[in-house]
């Protein structure tokens, strides 16, 4: 297969696509029609029956059915992160029945993604449950060995430097620590097809992600085929990967 990678943009590439985000999701909240006045009225029985929308949704639902619900995390996740986090989290499927020491939910957007006041990214931080955190991915203020269990699921198509941030998330584990991933691919076929997207500026095929993995053991591991993807058009592939973090070399 031939690849043709795009593991890094300029500041300037990648904050074209940070704002088209923040502009794709502040328009989602905005309800217009019927929908103003009834919403209030349904959210809190949608939610009452478990409706998987009731609360917003990224794909995440998509994913936790690619990753068999999480099933091969323990109950307790002790100190926990998400990086690239997004509007709705995958923090608050993963989260339901399990404990953790620490919950950090981070993202350059999170300032916007608080400002949605009815959603559990939201909601859970006025209740302190969640810690948040600005930074891009490639400048994260945690010391090394800071996490027992690191999600970055959908988030590297938006960030600037993808080794970076893959060597970033891959220090913050501890010896023993798990790393949840899941990454959409794209081959030279993907990228001349589709040369100009706005707001996903980097193009990884499977190798790309896979270097930096080294140090882990799978316990879940998924390659997925482009009709089981979710944009055919767009990916080849998709990675669903879970590793627990190898201990140093003696």
């Amino acid at each position: 297969m031939e690849t043709m990678s795009v593991r890094s943009v300029s500041r300037e590439r990648w904050l074209e696509a940070q704002n088209w985000e923040r502009e794709l999701w502040v328009t989602s909240q905005q309800r217009r029609g019927w929908r103003r006045f009834a919403w209030p009225m349904l959210r809190p029985v949608l939610r009452a029956v478990d409706w998987h929308r009731a609360w917003g949704d990224d794909w995440n639902h998509w994913w936790a059915e690619r990753f068999e619900q999480y099933a091969f995390l323990p109950a307790d996740l002790g100190d926990y992160i998400e990086v690239g986090c997004g509007p709705y989290t995958n923090s608050r499927l993963i989260l339901r029945g399990r404990t953790a020491g620490r919950v950090v939910c981070s993202d350059p957007l999170v300032e916007t993604y608080l400002s949605f006041p009815d959603r559990w990214l939201a909601t859970a931080h006025r209740a302190g449950r969640v810690e948040t955190d600005a930074h891009p991915i490639e400048d994260l203020p945690f010391e090394a060995k800071s996490f027992d269990t690191l999600v970055m699921i959908n988030v590297l198509d938006h960030v600037q430097d993808a080794d970076r941030c893959l060597e970033v998330v891959t220090s913050l584990l501890r010896p023993g620590g798990t790393l949840v991933l899941g990454q959409d691919l794209s081959d030279a076929q993907d990228v001349r097809r589709h040369p100009e997207d706005v707001g996903h500026p980097i193009r990884l095929t499977l190798d790309d992600v896979e270097r930096h993995l080294d140090g882990f053991e799978p316990i879940l591991r998924k390659s997925l085929s482009r009709d089981a993807g979710r944009d055919p058009r767009l990916h080849y592939g998709t990675l669903v990967y879970a590793g627990v973090k190898s201990p140093p070399a003696a």
